[in-house]
């Protein structure tokens, strides 16, 4: 089957790469055309990358021809997880404590950008 139209839709886009993974095996099976990207909370979008990891704002898309949406959603709501679009920043599925450890290493980070950034205008100053 070959799609004239170039229109793409998103059918899921997931922080989990083991659903990746059973999503586009389950499309590939069904012989329905897709497309994957990674994309991050900052807005880049790459094409899938040879190596993946999960973190939080990394997701992945699944693309499908716009003729092809309603088989691909029957396709997916088959599989064992929730199909989404939209997921949050901790689509990854980390603990409670991984979280913990992600919030405090983000503060160390602002903070000592921000007493960089408080060294460098006082030595504009000088």
């Amino acid at each position: 089957m070959t799609y004239k139209d170039d229109r793409f839709v998103i059918i899921l886009k997931t922080g989990k790469r083991y659903e990746l993974d059973m999503a586009t095996n389950a499309l590939t099976e069904a012989s329905i055309p897709y497309y994957t990207q990674e994309d991050d909370s900052s807005g880049v979008r790459l094409a899938m990358p040879i190596s993946t990891s999960m973190e939080p704002g990394m997701w992945w898309t699944i693309f499908v021809p716009e003729e092809a949406v309603s088989r691909a959603r029957e396709v997916i709501e088959r599989l064992p997880f929730e199909t989404k679009t939209n997921p949050d920043i901790w689509d990854f599925g980390p603990s409670k404590k991984v979280k913990r450890g992600f919030t405090i290493y983000t503060w160390i980070i602002l903070t000592l950008l921000l007493i960089l950034l408080i060294k460098f205008l006082f030595d504009l100053l000088k």
